[in-house]
């Protein structure tokens, strides 16, 4: 039997099964504490219990599902869901059309098959009725408006839930992973404002996500303090980015900088600004709220706030399996940092 090139492996090594017994004895510690250490369980020192993972790992070993699904009566399967990208949309789209959300479904699936648990992607929409039919032990909501089927209390009595942002209303659950949305907006906002932009505006959807509404709030003492008017321009399912984008260019005082709330309103405003023959960064400053490598390509590069996706899905499948495994925890946000990555479109003061 053949492995990789060059390497022969006999029958014998290809069957042979790395078991938790294996694992103690590689360690030198007792099966008991192997099972707390594999199982994030019992009284073991944090010495101890790493060392068993290292070895774990080192040896290949992977847990017996349907064992631990018999002894603990839990079938290790996730869900994750990501809201519609405004509040209006009926569409039963498993993904909206940006690279933020693949990044954060990425990092979610490589934190939940690491932890040995699977990950099941759930349309918007589906309700408790419908989702309870399936064996599953939690779930994770990107974005949530707050009216999900799946924050319902009779889904929720039984199933922990955790959040990739905040919802509007009452339903938060107990452990919420987010970025600081305002203080992001805020140094983007200062950025501009050092390359000589006076006038900036900030584009939306429309403020059910809990990042817009950080993004709008922030905006406005931003621009309070130092007496500006705001300009807040929602495009939501009725008006197109690059219809508001020419509203705003229509103005008596137009605006001369666009903070925008997605990688897709950043890039329809660069496409329309072309278009009209407005050149950036020169007439106008183009800033997202989320980065994408898709920026890194445009003429000229965009600048954008980069929000770690992959840390904030794995860092909401970890939160959601230490529910299911070590039992109810008070109400906590996982802040994960953003950073803003400057490139062309806001650098006024380099452009020719």
């Amino acid at each position: 039997m053949l492995g990789s090139p060059g390497t022969e492996v006999s029958a014998r090594e290809a069957d042979m099964t790395v078991t938790i017994r294996d694992v103690a004895a590689a360690a030198g510690v007792s099966l008991t504490t192997v099972s707390h250490a594999l199982s994030n369980r019992g009284r073991i020192g944090e010495k101890t219990r790493q060392r068993v993972l290292d070895v774990a790992a080192e040896l290949g070993y992977r847990a017996n599902v349907h064992a631990q699904q018999l002894v603990t009566n839990r079938s290790r399967t996730l869900a994750i869901q990501v809201a519609p990208f405004d509040s209006a949309s009926k569409s039963s789209m498993l993904i909206p059309n940006s690279e933020y959300f693949l990044e954060v479904l990425n990092g979610a699936s490589d934190e939940a098959d690491r932890r040995g648990y699977a990950l099941v992607l759930v349309p918007p929409g589906v309700g408790p009725s419908t989702i309870s039919a399936f064996a599953l032990d939690g779930a994770i909501i990107v974005d949530p408006h707050g009216d999900e089927g799946l924050l319902d209390p009779r889904w929720t009595a039984d199933h922990p839930v955790v959040t990739a942002g905040r919802t509007a209303n009452r339903r938060d659950p107990s452990l919420i992973v987010d970025n600081d949305h305002r203080s992001a907006t805020v140094e983007a906002l200062n950025h501009m404002w050092d390359q000589g932009y006076r006038r900036p505006a900030a584009m939306i959807t429309d403020r059910a996500r809990s990042y817009t509404r950080d993004l709008v709030d922030a905006y406005l003492e931003w621009t309070a303090e130092r007496d500006i008017a705001p300009v807040v321009v929602e495009t939501g399912a009725t008006k197109s980015a690059t219809a508001a984008f020419r509203d705003l260019l229509a103005d008596a005082t137009p605006a001369d900088a666009i903070y925008a709330g997605s990688d897709d309103i950043a890039l329809d405003v660069l496409h329309e600004a072309n278009r009209m023959g407005v050149r950036i960064p020169a007439d106008l400053g183009l800033c997202s709220c989320v980065d994408s490598s898709t920026f890194n390509l445009t003429t000229p590069e965009i600048t954008g706030v980069f929000c770690h996706p992959r840390t904030i899905g794995g860092k909401a499948v970890a939160a959601l399996i230490g529910l299911l495994e070590q039992g109810e925890t008070p109400r906590d946000v996982t802040t994960v940092p953003t950073e803003l990555i400057v490139r062309r479109s806001t650098l006024r003061t380099a452009a020719p």
